[in-house]
């Protein structure tokens, strides 16, 4: 799991949390990707969930080798799926939930 920033860290930051999702039409766990990645979006307002589908677009990192990956700021923090607490508690160590 990926260090996660201290406060300072945080305030500095200008732009808003980004959690990158990527899945693929033959992945057999992806649905429960995507299912995730809509209750992050649902859940932290102020974070920006990207869904990107390797069918249709290549990866942006090296680092992304199979689905599902979720790269949270540039940071592989998942391979595989996470469960929604696990996923939930990565989060709010970033942005504050609703």
């Amino acid at each position: 799991m990926p260090k996660m920033p201290n406060l300072d860290e945080r305030t500095r930051m200008s732009t808003p949390p980004l959690l990158q999702v990527y899945t693929s039409s033959h992945c057999a766990n992806c649905e429960e990707a995507r299912r995730l990645a809509q209750v992050a979006a649902r859940l932290f307002p102020e974070l920006v969930v990207e869904v990107i589908d390797l069918d249709l677009t290549p990866a942006r990192l090296a680092e992304v080798y199979a689905v599902p990956t979720y790269v949270l700021n540039n940071r592989v923090c998942f391979l595989g799926n996470p469960s929604q607490e696990e996923l939930c508690a990565l989060l709010t160590q970033w942005v504050t939930p609703l």
